[in-house]
């Protein structure tokens, strides 16, 4: 993987910036935007796609090399509704695709070794996929409803969001002990060792994307909405 250094600009051609980090290629999968945008900027692509190209550069930043200076202020002057919509199109994506594909894999890799580990290892993967169901689905359907009240001025209930700051979990903990198990304990005479290669390198990029997105949701959007609530923003 190539070192992020550069500061990612709306004027840069989009190109430049998937070459600079090839892990951005995900975030255009999530925000819809698709391949072939030729030798375009930033700021074409993202309002062909209508999609804010500063928030979309806030997000590059951010991934790649946690860049930005002063941080929580560059976010604060950007509107909100693009990142909510980062984030819901993010669960999808993990809901979706991420994780049945790696479920897939893993019936696959462990389809010739001993049944009961295979159990084992699927039950692990699908008590902790129920998990993120239910977290993400809880922020889709009452997080995020709520926060567009505020922004809409339509609020009419007591929720807060210090309300999902209490419950909000953490959920890549389970993925790194699912890639202990995998690592350390499962024979590598009895499986595919590419696939297996495979479906860890997944498992690690995974907690890499959901570690982003836990921080962005604790470290940026709560901060922001809580000074909303308080009539500061």
């Amino acid at each position: 993987m190539k070192n992020v250094t550069i500061i990612f600009k709306k004027e840069m051609k989009m190109s430049d910036l998937i070459d600079a980090d090839y892990r951005l290629l995900l975030l255009l999968h999530r925000l819809n935007i698709s391949l072939g945008f030729g030798e375009k900027s930033v700021k074409t692509v993202c309002e062909e796609n209508n999609f804010d190209a500063d928030c979309f550069i806030f997000l590059s930043n951010y991934q790649s090399n946690k860049s930005i200076v002063n941080i929580n202020q560059a976010f604060d002057i950007l509107p909100l509704e693009p990142f909510l919509y980062y984030l819901s199109s993010s669960h999808s994506y993990f809901l979706e695709k991420r994780l049945p594909n790696i479920r897939r894999k893993l019936e696959i890799v462990f389809s010739f070794t001993d049944k009961a580990l295979q159990d084992i290892v699927l039950r692990f993967f699908d008590d902790y996929t129920l998990e993120v169901n239910y977290h993400m689905h809880y922020e889709n359907e009452v997080v995020f409803p709520y926060i567009k009240s505020l922004l809409n001025n339509t609020r009419n209930s007591s929720y807060g969001i210090k309300d999902f700051e209490e419950r909000h979990n953490d959920i890549d903990g389970k993925m790194n002990e699912l890639k202990q198990i995998l690592m350390k304990y499962v024979s590598g005479a009895s499986v595919d060792q590419l696939l297996m290669i495979n479906i860890l390198i997944e498992l690690y990029m995974s907690e890499e994307e959901l570690e982003a997105h836990t921080s962005i949701e604790d470290q940026l959007v709560i901060p922001r909405v809580k000074k909303i609530e308080k009539g500061e923003l």
